[in-house]
């Protein structure tokens, strides 16, 4: 009965330790609309993995946003913000729109190019 009880409570400390430990020790997460991607007419979108965004015109400027995931009943989508306005930019299924009701019919959408 001893060597019973010795050998459960073996496998129970070796159980614990390997549960306890030797796991990613990086702890990064990356969204799935994160990344560099442009449109058709010559904007580039950066997304980081922080929801900080950069947007790049055509005219060299540079425009520093914020993008954040939202859900509704067709599934995820991003928002991105540019002068002030929280929904200026809605990414959904490789593409981005101007407006919610345009995402919803996938209307008038440009088509992203996301760069490696």
């Amino acid at each position: 009965m001893k060597r019973l009880f010795g050998i459960l409570f073996l496998f129970t400390f070796v159980f614990c330790i390997s549960s306890c430990g030797g796991g990613k020790t990086e702890n990064t997460f990356s969204h799935p609309f994160a990344g560099k991607f442009s449109i058709d007419n010559g904007i580039s979108f950066e997304l980081n993995d922080d929801s900080t965004a950069v947007i790049h015109f055509d005219n060299g400027t540079d425009y520093e946003s914020s993008w954040k995931i939202m859900k509704d009943g067709n599934g995820e989508y991003a928002n991105i913000e540019f002068n002030g306005d929280q929904s200026y930019y809605y990414l959904r299924n490789g593409k981005i729109y101007r407006s919610h009701m345009e995402m919803d019919r996938d209307r008038i959408g440009s088509k992203v190019t996301y760069q490696d």
